[in-house]
C-alpha cells in the first residue's frame, strides 16, 4: 500500500502551480482528480484546491496615510486606502502648494512650508488631485472597499 502525502510547501517549491492539501479520502479519488497523484489503494490522499491561472486577489491597500509635498512634487504621487481612511498631506517646499481635486471635490487651499492639511476619503474611487500654483504637480488616491 502506497501513501502519498504532499505538503504545499513542497508543491510551491517544486514550482507545479497547484496547490495541494492533505485529505482524509482515498488515494483513488485523489488519483481520480489527478491523474499524476500516484497508485494505490487507500491511505491519505491529495485533492486539488486551487491550480495555476485562478484570479489574483485585488491589490492591498498600501499602507501610506501621510503624503509629502517636496520638491515640487507630491511623495508618493499615488496611494490606495480603504474607505474611511484620513491621508495627511505635509508641506515641506518652502514655497506654497495647494492639494485641489481635479473634480472640485477637496480642496486644502494655500499651504506654507511645515503647514499639515488632512483630507477623509469616505466613498470608493479615484482621486485625482493637483497643486493650483504649479499644475504639473500632480497625484491620485485609489480608495477600496
Amino acid at each position: 500500500m502506497r501513501i502519498l502525502t504532499l505538503s504545499l510547501v513542497v508543491a510551491l517549491a517544486l514550482g507545479t502551480g497547484v496547490a495541494v492539501a492533505q485529505a482524509g479520502s482515498t488515494l483513488a479519488a485523489a488519483q481520480a482528480a489527478s491523474p499524476a497523484a500516484g497508485t494505490g489503494s487507500s491511505g491519505a490522499g491529495v485533492a486539488i484546491v486551487a491550480e495555476a491561472g485562478t484570479p489574483a486577489p485585488s491589490p492591498m491597500p498600501s499602507p501610506v496615510s501621510i503624503i509629502h509635498i517636496k520638491n515640487f512634487a507630491y511623495v508618493p504621487d499615488s496611494v490606495t486606502i480603504p474607505a474611511g481612511s484620513t491621508v495627511k498631506f505635509v508641506e515641506d517646499d518652502a514655497v506654497p502648494h495647494t492639494v485641489t481635486a481635479s473634480d472640485g471635490s477637496f480642496d486644502s487651499g494655500n499651504l506654507n512650508q511645515k503647514q499639515t492639511w488632512t483630507h477623509t476619503f469616505a466613498k470608493v474611487g479615484t482621486y485625482a488631485y493637483y497643486c493650483t500654483y504649479h499644475t504639473y504637480m500632480k497625484g491620485k488616491i485609489v480608495i477600496v472597499p
